[in-house]
């Protein structure tokens, strides 16, 4: 199982993503992260930090990691606001972690009527049904920190938080979500739209995902609905 390692902030992920340069080594940018992520303290944490963004938002999505090749990630910083993006990264970082994923299914069904949500509680239930103590300790402190910093919870105190008001995303969001999810998850040119797994909406408000795949249809992809099927087929793009 691969654990979360560190909590991520969203302007350290824009700010990289907007510095870097496709066609260049990777490499060149270490020193200048370090200015990015100024709430880190010493070398080591910003290298750990680093390591899991340029991991998930640019490694990921190519062959080698010798030289940055053009990403949706990339090309999306260089044109839209942090809060325009901001949306696609947790839905990178949910399809990176499983454990994440298996972390908002706890937090679905153990948060109360207040939206409250005990991260004591959480661990203790998580360890007694997921096993393996340290990576999951460790990974339940890491994202629910990065969900505070993206302004998803906000913590109470030490162990208690309440989920804010839910995202809003756009219908390009979705759209891209839905490209993500097709290459980089499922490895897979079509998607079944009726089983896409809650997890990656749980904080977003009421998405209709036929809706957008009509919106797109002929476009990014062709849509198939009838009695029995539901299905997006993702086109190839040049």
């Amino acid at each position: 199982m691969i654990g979360i390692d560190r909590p991520l902030r969203a302007e350290w992920i824009y700010e990289t993503l907007k510095m870097v340069k496709t066609g260049t080594n990777p490499s060149i940018y270490n020193e200048q992260f370090e200015n990015i992520a100024k709430e880190l303290i010493g070398k080591e944490g910003k290298r750990k930090v680093r390591t899991i963004i340029f991991r998930s938002f640019i490694y990921s999505l190519q062959d080698k990691n010798s030289i940055i090749q053009p990403n949706i990630f990339i090309e999306s910083a260089k044109k839209c606001s942090l809060d325009e993006i901001k949306p696609l990264f947790i839905f990178k970082i949910l399809i990176d972690y499983e454990i994440a994923r298996y972390i908002i299914k706890k937090i679905a069904v153990n948060m109360d009527s207040s939206n409250k949500l005990s991260s004591f509680l959480l661990s203790k239930l998580m360890v007694k049904e997921y096993g393996d103590r340290d990576v999951v300790k460790r990974s339940i402190r890491a994202f629910l920190s990065t969900l505070v910093n993206f302004g998803i919870l906000s913590q109470i105190d030490k162990n208690n938080y309440i989920l804010c008001e839910k995202l809003k995303m756009s219908n390009e969001n979705i759209k891209d979500f839905i490209i993500l999810y097709s290459k980089v998850f499922l490895k897979s040119k079509v998607v079944d739209i009726n089983n896409i797994e809650p997890e990656f909406f749980f904080f977003f408000q009421s998405i209709d995902l036929q809706n957008i795949a009509y919106k797109y249809n002929g476009i990014d992809w062709e849509y198939i609905r009838d009695v029995n099927r539901n299905l997006i087929m993702i086109k190839n793009k040049k």
